[in-house]
């Protein structure tokens, strides 16, 4: 199988004035095609640094990162690296309230430089029933919907790896399921992979593997 980020040695400490705080060490993931893995762990244990440093957001730790063969060092172009490889999803949607639905959609493309094809971002927005909220602003569609339109945004440049920190954190019981259901839709669809940071254990109905982040260590399983 397709293995498409592989990191290993990773740490990561702040350094504080009453000495340094170190978050994890010498971590080791490896994420094949197509796979969907929860990341789970108490609050504070570092779920979302690592998510950070794995999508190449953090360049402040030591170990060794790869992303589809591409080892990954601070000197490179990591905003390309990010445009071409992978999406991210987080807590809150982060959807740019001056444009409507459909002009969010088409930015990822504008900035990687891709031509959009509107007939493929309808398609996408029929699989999540909003195709006729393209012209809404985002202030005018619920926070479920929202959400879905965050995740439909991560795939529309096609990432081999989608990043998501808390997606259901800010949902209500009903739309976090109807979240979840997209995801495992979408992987099953497109073949992307998914790395899931969460709390919430109704996320691991979905996991393919379940990673537990405790006390600067990672264990597969809960």
């Amino acid at each position: 199988m397709r293995t498409l980020l592989k990191a290993s040695g990773i740490s990561k400490t702040y350094k504080k004035t009453g000495g340094n705080v170190h978050v994890f060490s010498n971590i080791d993931i490896s994420i094949s095609e197509g796979e969907i893995i929860v990341l789970m762990g108490p609050s504070g244990s570092g779920k979302s640094t690592l998510l950070n440093i794995l999508g190449t957001l953090d360049t402040s730790y030591s170990g060794n990162i790869s992303i589809d063969d591409i080892n990954i060092s601070p000197n490179q172009d990591l905003a390309h690296v990010r445009a071409l490889k992978l999406g991210f999803v987080f807590q809150f949607h982060h959807l740019l309230p001056e444009f409507n639905i459909m002009e969010n959609l088409k930015i990822p493309r504008l900035i990687s430089g891709y031509e959009n094809n509107d007939s493929e971002i309808m398609d996408m927005l029929s699989y999540i029933g909003l195709e006729d909220r393209i012209h809404h602003y985002p202030d005018e569609i619920s926070g479920g919907e929202k959400q879905r339109v965050a995740v439909i945004r991560a795939l529309i440049n096609k990432p081999l790896l989608v990043l998501a920190d808390e997606p259901t954190g800010n949902l209500d019981r009903e739309n976090s399921k109807l979240l979840l259901n997209l995801i495992c839709e979408l992987n099953t669809k497109y073949q992307q992979s998914f790395l899931i940071a969460s709390h919430d254990y109704s996320i691991t109905e979905i996991a393919d593997r379940i990673l537990y982040l405790k006390d600067g260590k990672i264990k597969e399983g809960i």
